[in-house]
């Protein structure tokens, strides 16, 4: 598995084609699990619980508001073969 973080501009066009998020990088230290972490459902609960986990974009951006601070990139996984 391998996984790239691509600058949010260029991520919307991704995540308008259907690519599933690996993550929402909000700063150096911050980090929102997405849908393609492939976690399972229970520790996505909790993580979703705690603000560090979002469906989608619209979700990490509230997240990241609350954060003061907005999401710099996007974290995508592919599967190394």
């Amino acid at each position: 598995m391998i996984t790239n973080l691509v600058d949010i501009d260029d991520a919307r066009s991704r995540l308008a084609g259907g690519e599933r998020p690996y993550g929402f990088q909000i700063s150096d230290d911050i980090t929102l699990l997405g849908p393609a972490c492939g976690f399972g459902a229970h520790y996505l609960r909790k993580l979703k619980t705690e603000g560090r986990y979002a469906e989608d974009l619209d979700e990490a951006n509230r997240i990241a508001e609350k954060l003061g601070a907005p999401i710099t990139g996007i974290w995508f996984v592919r599967e190394y073969v």
